[in-house]
């Protein structure tokens, strides 16, 4: 009987699998711009810092924060990239909700040393540039997701493994890309409450077919 219920609350883990494609919700990812891409340096790294989010089931919070030490960082318009730049698995066609103000979803984009990447937004053109004349210190925030719904685990370094890259004016006053490679992901600390709930009720449901099995067992005896 022990046998048996063991099997089935296997079966019920496996049943709980297709929830674990989805990352839990809390699950978060740092990533530092410590690539210096600018004309005579932008000055000493990190340049800044982008943080991701798993705020809801399928929607990602981005958020990036540059340096704010006198002279602070800005976003910029040299050309040069986009304010943010990113890749997600799989290329989907996005929707990029609650974006700071100033800031545009300007698709596709190259970002000089740091290559191509799918997704970016900007500035320029709404709240700086055009080049360096006027800077937008940030922060910049946003969601994303799609029909599919996006996880932290989606965002994805180019073909040179470069995560983002942003066209900033350094605390130096130089400008051009900073970039950043992988990051670091921090999962919760508890399984999303669907994952418990559906693995739970299988326990249960094990449980309380042993208990019937083991009644007519005493009864045919």
């Amino acid at each position: 009987m022990i046998k048996k219920i063991l099997f089935l609350g296997s079966v019920c883990l496996l049943a709980s699998a297709p929830f674990a494609k989805a990352d839990a919700i809390g699950t978060t990812a740092v990533f530092q711009l410590t690539l210096d891409g600018c004309t005579g340096t932008c000055g000493t790294s990190p340049f800044g810092t982008i943080t991701l989010v798993q705020t809801a089931t399928g929607v990602v919070t981005v958020t990036e924060t540059l340096k704010t030490t006198v002279p602070a960082e800005g976003f910029v318009a040299t050309g040069a990239g986009k304010s943010l730049d990113w890749n997600l698995t799989g290329s989907p066609v996005v929707t990029i909700g609650f974006l700071t103000p100033g800031f545009a979803s300007t698709g596709a984009t190259s970002a000089s040393i740091f290559g191509n990447f799918g997704y970016s937004v900007d500035c320029g053109g709404i709240s700086c540039g055009p080049g360096a004349s006027v800077t937008n210190p940030g922060p910049l925030s946003f969601t994303v997701t799609d029909a599919a719904g996006v996880n932290v685990s989606n965002f994805i370094g180019n073909s040179g493994g470069f995560f983002f890259a942003s066209d900033i004016i350094g605390a130096n006053g130089n400008t051009g890309n900073v970039g950043s490679g992988a990051g670091t992901v921090t999962p919760p600390s508890v399984p999303e409450p669907s994952s418990l709930l559906l693995f739970g009720t299988g326990l249960a449901a094990a449980a309380g077919l042993a208990r019937r099995r083991m009644v007519s067992a005493i009864k045919g005896n």
